[in-house]
This record gives structure tokens, sequence and C-alpha cells, in this order.
């Protein structure tokens, strides 16, 4: 038997249905061009987002490849400022940092690359930062503290720049062949570096020439 008998009894069946359920479905398809416009919209904006970051990124390189230091530290500030939720920020960060070391502040460095360690999205930015803040903890004499943080660091990438801080900060504590051992350790990562190689070999020959000497 048919369920409805006919054409008439489908109208109305099919108007009450709707008269009960059309409001619901009507909501439904709203949400759901909601969901996916808003969708669509977000991400444009996050990719837009992005761009204008790396814009102000490539410009700041611009200006540090021809030593604007003062245009730097401006746009630096800007990106950290308006594109903290990018990648360019901690790179930025990093900058400021650079700048603050050549211009001896110590603090001001230290206080940039604690920066990146607390937002940094990028795990390598973060180990990069943590390097180079032992290596300003260990011209500020805070040599626990720089051991602390290379300790950290378990990037293989970064074995070099480790065991060649870590050696400047045994140094720093007249921990002598504790440093030569990581001067070799550094020397043996950086193979593929010549320039680091030298400087390498020369603190590995003064700490040796300096045991010599004292015997």
């Amino acid at each position: 038997m048919e369920i409805y008998r006919t054409e008439e009894e489908q109208v109305e069946a099919l108007k009450e249905w709707w008269s009960e359920n059309g409001r619901s479905v009507i909501i439904g398809l709203v949400l759901a061009l909601a969901a996916v416009f808003g969708w669509r919209y977000w991400q444009d904006s996050t990719r837009a987002h992005a761009a204008a970051a790396s814009v102000e990124y490539q410009t700041m390189l611009q200006r540090l490849d021809a030593g604007e230091g003062r245009e730097v530290v401006e746009i630096a500030r800007r990106i950290i400022g308006s594109y903290a939720d990018t990648p360019y920020a901690a790179l930025a960060s990093l900058s400021l940092a650079q700048q603050a070391v050549d211009e001896g502040d110590l603090d001001g460095a230290g206080a940039h690359l604690r920066w990146v360690l607390e937002n940094a999205k990028v795990g390598e930015v973060k180990q990069l930062a943590q390097v180079r803040l032992a290596r300003v903890l260990v011209a500020q004499g805070k040599t626990d503290e720089a051991l602390a943080q290379l300790a950290a660091v378990n990037n293989a990438a970064f074995t070099a720049m480790v065991e060649e801080a870590r050696g400047d900060a045994y140094l720093a504590q007249g921990r002598r062949a504790e440093a030569q051992k990581a001067y070799q350790a550094a020397l043996a990562a950086s193979a593929d570096v010549p320039a680091k190689q030298q400087v390498l070999r020369m603190k590995v020959d003064d700490l040796a020439d300096a045991g010599a000497a004292a015997q």
C-alpha cells in the first residue's frame, strides 16, 4: 500500500513537514555557508597577514645589508609589535639582539633572546636563540647559566656552536682541560666550515701552548 494515495496528500504532507522543519533547514544552511565562507576568509586573512610580515622582514634585511641600523631596529620592532604570531617576529628579535651585542648592550641582547625563547614558533630558531643567549651570558660572567642553556640544545645542526660556547664557558671558569675537549668537539663538528675551523684551531692551540708552558 502506498504511503500517500494521492498527490494532494503528498503535497499536504510536504507542507506540514516544511512548516515544522523549514526554519531549522534554513538556519542549518545559513550556518553551513557561514562556516565555509568564514573559513575561506580566515585563510585569506592569515595568508595576507603572513605575506605582510614577510615583506616587512625582507625590507629589514635590505636595511641590514645597507648598514642602516636605526631603520633595522625600527622595522624589527614593528614586526614584533604587529606580527608576533608569525615566525618573522622571532627572526626580527634575533636581529635586535645582534644589534644590541654590536652596541655593547648585553642586557638588551639577553632580553631580546629571551623573548625568542618564549615566543618562537620554530624549534630551530628557539635553539639558536639559546646558543646566542649562552654566549651573552658567558660575556656577562654568568657561566653556570650559560652552560644550563647549552645543555637544553639538542639539535645536531648546532653541535659546533654549542661546543664552542661550552668551551668558552669552561675556559672562563678556569676548567682548561674541559674547555679544550669542548673546542675539539666543535672542531670535529665543523669540518665543512673552514673559517670556523681556523678559529677553533687557534683556541685549541692556545690551550695546548698554555698547558705546555705550565709544565
